[in-house]
């Protein structure tokens, strides 16, 4: 009986060694390594991946950000000379786009490009929270270690799928990653829909007094606290161009902001933070917030913020040709057009339709 036991115990010794070893030589969630053994790149959870991709992975240029750089495409700055990694990750506050900046500059890459944007709640969110922080909690710690990597049975399953899609040759085109272009995911109803809910819930708050607004000093302040976390690494990385964009958000984002009367607090956290994006040499700043003809045309958007994959490709062709940018000279006008903007913008026609 004894020497049952022995064989069992050898048995499942050397089975759990082998399943350890394949699932670090495919290692679908790039902990330790880039694809090897015939596997593509495959990119499907930003939490779990966006910061291996970011060390492991061969590139001179990358776009990093939020869910607004999730329909750019890496192969787009094949046009620039470059080969791009994309490393979004949707809903990314300050202290995540530290992380994975810091994870590019560990990588061996000689970086020479990163496109990345700037969004509302980055800029006056909690400057130490984190997505996952601020999750349902479905993503634990965002992290698994070492022992939980290994013997994590999706880990196990991915691996395996990463193996049979090597072996099939069905891999997927790592340039779709994360890209949500579905035609009937954008219309003007959708977009109605999510800004009555956002309305809704925000007069709700109101009312069972759960909101605590910050003035504009506060507002301010956070802001520069956010932008602290990121800016470091600019500074400390010259060799590096960023090209730093404001995306279009609709019109009804910015009935949002008369609602919740913060339009010009808003748009002055907005000024505060290109003012100091604009500090540094190696970064060029483009705004496409005040984009009238695209924030008016609700059948762009899925949501008051996320537009088409069409006005990504709009906006890398902006910042490949140099167009839209924003200088210490027409900072001003731009604010002040997108303030003429919502506050004139006669909303009660999109409403009454």
């Amino acid at each position: 009986m004894k020497k049952c036991w022995i064989q069992f115990g050898v048995t499942l010794a050397v089975l759990l060694v082998c399943v350890c070893g394949f699932i670090f030589l495919i290692d679908p969630l790039y902990y330790y390594h880039a694809p090897t053994a015939g596997t593509s790149v495959y990119l499907h959870n930003q939490v779990y991946q966006t910061e291996g991709a970011a060390r492991y992975f061969t590139y001179d240029s990358a776009i990093v950000g939020t869910s607004m750089t999730e329909n750019f495409r890496a192969s787009w700055l094949d046009e620039m000379g470059l080969h791009a990694s994309k490393l979004s990750y949707a809903g990314a506050r300050t202290v995540d786009l530290r992380t994975v900046l810091d994870a590019v500059y560990e990588s061996k890459n000689d970086v020479k490009f990163i496109i990345m944007d700037v969004n509302d709640y980055q800029l006056t969110g909690d400057p130490d929270a984190t997505f996952v922080g601020e999750s349902d909690g479905s993503y634990g710690d965002g992290v698994l270690s070492g022992a939980e990597y290994f013997l994590n049975n999706d880990v196990f399953w991915m691996s395996v799928g990463r193996t049979a899609e090597a072996v099939t040759g069905r891999q997927p085109d790592p340039d779709e990653a994360f890209t949500w272009e579905d035609p009937e995911l954008f219309s003007e109803e959708a977009v109605k829909n999510d800004c009555r809910e956002l309305i809704s819930s925000f007069q709700w708050k109101k009312q069972q007094g759960l909101l605590t607004p910050m003035n504009l000093e506060e507002m301010l302040q956070t802001c520069d606290e956010n932008m602290d976390n990121v800016l470091p690494v600019i500074e400390a990385h010259p060799e590096t161009q960023f090209a730093v964009f404001y995306p279009p958000y609709s019109i009804l984002y910015w009935q949002e902001q008369i609602v919740q009367d913060g339009l010009e607090e808003m748009l002055e956290v907005y000024r505060h933070s290109i003012e100091r994006l604009l500090e540094y040499e190696n970064v060029q700043v483009y705004y496409f917030q005040d984009e009238e003809e695209i924030i008016t045309t609700l059948n762009n958007y899925r949501d008051v913020c996320h537009h088409n994959p069409q006005i990504n490709r709009y906006m890398f062709e902006c910042i490949r040709d140099g167009k839209n940018l924003i200088t210490e000279e027409n900072l001003d006008s731009r604010i002040q057009n997108m303030n003429r903007i919502a506050s004139e913008y006669p909303y009660d026609s999109i409403w009454d339709e």
